[in-house]
């Protein structure tokens, strides 16, 4: 049996056609394979409604900014906002981790972003969870010499694991990190709103 690798939805409502149809347009005019491979690269996995990815991208117009993510909604969205508003430094890739990283194994990032990914509380679902040791190798695989990774949640048992799991990795350093990593997204705010402690890693790669 095939593995899945992505357990969640992939649209939350419905896309118009003249939205559906920007976006594959702008998937061809945004071609990851035709990226300038001398700008830095900064990776984020799981974008959400993309409120940071947009948020990285005007801090860094002179770096490049990929997005990787399943969920359409959130994907369509931020490839109007960079129409609308002309962003030229997004590019986004609408399908799983596991595909990207088979595609495009020889790019490699200054900095990698995964930001309250799922973290399916559910002790019989933990496997799903996207963070975890294979997840890791892969990524510190295409994180360049100095690289830094940020990851955060605010489920208390994920956070631990992805601890533990680190410790497996003797040539990454592990610091915590008591502020806001970037911006306040809805995920972030959503936390908060219950009353939940976000924790985030900050992981540098020797």
């Amino acid at each position: 049996m095939k593995k899945k690798f992505y357990f969640g939805r992939v649209k939350s409502r419905k896309i118009s056609r003249i939205k559906e149809s920007s976006f594959k347009k702008y998937l061809k005019t945004k071609n990851i394979y035709r990226l300038n491979s001398k700008k830095k690269l900064i990776l984020e996995i799981g974008i959400g409604m993309g409120e940071n990815l947009i948020y990285l991208s005007k801090r860094n117009i002179k770096k490049n900014i990929i997005g990787v993510d399943p969920f359409k909604n959130g994907m369509v969205n931020v490839s109007d906002y960079c129409i609308n508003n002309n962003i030229k430094n997004i590019y986004l890739y609408p399908y799983v981790f596991q595909k990207f990283i088979n595609k495009f194994k020889k790019l490699r990032f200054d900095i990698i972003y995964v930001l309250f990914p799922d973290p399916w509380p559910k002790k019989r679902h933990n496997k799903r969870r996207i963070v975890n040791e294979d997840f890791l190798k892969k990524i510190f695989a295409i994180l360049k010499k100095k690289g830094r990774v940020f990851f955060s949640t605010d489920n208390l048992d994920y956070y631990m694991n992805v601890r533990t799991i680190i410790k497996k990795f003797p040539y990454i350093k592990v610091k915590k990190i008591n502020k806001i990593v970037t911006i306040k997204t809805k995920f972030y705010l959503k936390a908060e709103k219950k009353g939940n402690r976000i924790n985030s890693l900050l992981f540098s790669k020797n």
